[in-house]
């Protein structure tokens, strides 16, 4: 190295508030109060930390790739190693599946050390670019995941079990409880009574689909329950012809895309979360948690190695809306009666995912393979 402190590249789709982009944020903010020094670059532009990122780390670099083929795309990759050079970049660290192909060839070309990310199970992308990801994956100096199931998922893939660092989701308390306490942008759209809420994109691998086929037994025995739909996606449209179908247009209010999470968390009563497929550690999950709410959740990805059953929720099979019905009436009736412990789902996040707990395990990282440069 030819300055006396590392310099970090991050690399990740945008900056927007939730998911993999919102992680990598927090933890580059959490790494910068810690004295590291971060460059950031992105595929676009936008996202609700482009501002707060810029402000510590300095202009974030756009890579303008559209496609995997076509000129350009070889263009800005050697943009991104001319830049590499000249910002006298020591570390890429690629957070996505993107990042992880065009950034391994960027650092490669560069000279430079890198470090991959795989915060999800990986079922959605085509051949051709899990391919790619497995190559980028297996000549990284380590691979980042999330959840014990994505480094099991890994190792069944082939990758060696030495190049594997499985590190939880951040999850900062103090910053949610402050954002709960604002006042819910769309409480008038709430309904009355006691209230299910699902945040997520609307996805077909989501499923909540599963949820609105599980409403009328839930219906059955407390005709005061909704259901509130947080989230948007090529899916809301085929959601809101089902529920008129059904005849829950009234049962089911659909937000949209909603910014202030943890405001309607706090109206809440039990949250849900029905993937099929692909799960990592899922962010939604802990918000409810971080709301004291019980989560009944699939058994999909690394949904279980955040929920305890019976304690903080219920792990149910994927697709089956009968046991999914029962969990929710179940939790439902015990938050209306007053026998749900929050504080045991709070103090999971307290002592996993808090910020100092985090950034100590990604500084442990950085440092170790730095050190091996």
């Amino acid at each position: 190295m030819s300055h006396s402190q590392p310099i970090i590249l991050h690399i990740v789709y945008n900056l927007i508030r939730g998911g993999t982009e919102g992680q990598c944020a927090r933890v580059l903010l959490e790494l910068h109060r810690r004295g590291f020094v971060q460059r950031t670059a992105v595929f676009q532009r936008t996202g609700v930390f482009v501002i707060p990122v810029e402000q510590v780390c300095g202009s974030v670099k756009e890579i303008r790739i559209r496609r995997l083929i076509q000129w350009r795309t070889l263009h800005e990759v050697l943009r991104l190693v001319s830049f590499i050079r000249r910002a006298s970049i020591d570390l890429v660290h690629a957070w996505d599946a993107d990042a992880a192909i065009f950034g391994a060839i960027a650092a490669k070309w560069a000279g430079r050390p890198y470090i991959t990310s795989r915060r999800d199970m990986g079922q959605i992308y085509a051949p051709r670019k899990l391919q790619l990801m497995h190559w980028a994956d297996s000549r990284s100096a380590s691979v980042v995941v999330n959840a014990e199931a994505i480094r099991s998922k890994l190792l069944q893939d082939g990758l060696s079990a030495e190049r594997i660092t499985c590190i939880p989701n951040f999850f900062d308390l103090e910053e949610f409880d402050t954002q709960a306490e604002k006042p819910f942008s769309q409480a008038d759209k709430l309904p009355a009574g006691l209230k299910l809420v699902v945040v997520a994109r609307l996805d077909r691998e989501k499923d909540v689909a599963s949820i609105i086929a599980a409403l009328p037994d839930v219906l059955s025995k407390r005709p005061d329950a909704s259901l509130v739909i947080a989230g948007d996606g090529p899916e809301r449209i085929r959601l809101e012809q089902k529920t008129v179908q059904m005849g829950l247009a009234r049962s089911v209010v659909f937000l949209g895309e909603v910014m202030d999470i943890p405001a309607l968390l706090k109206q809440c009563h039990v949250g849900v979360l029905t993937p099929q497929a692909n799960e990592g550690l899922s962010n939604s999950i802990m918000e409810y948690m971080a709301a004291g709410l019980p989560a009944v959740v699939t058994d999909c990805g690394g949904n279980r190695e955040l929920i305890k059953h019976g304690v903080t929720g219920s792990v149910v099979s994927v697709g089956d809306t009968q046991l999914l019905a029962q969990s929710i009436s179940r939790w439902l009736e015990k938050r209306d009666s007053g026998f749900f412990d929050d504080w045991k789902s709070r103090g999971i996040l307290q002592d996993r995912h808090a910020p100092s707990c985090v950034g100590d395990q990604f500084a442990a990282l950085y440092s170790r393979v730095l050190g091996a440069v």
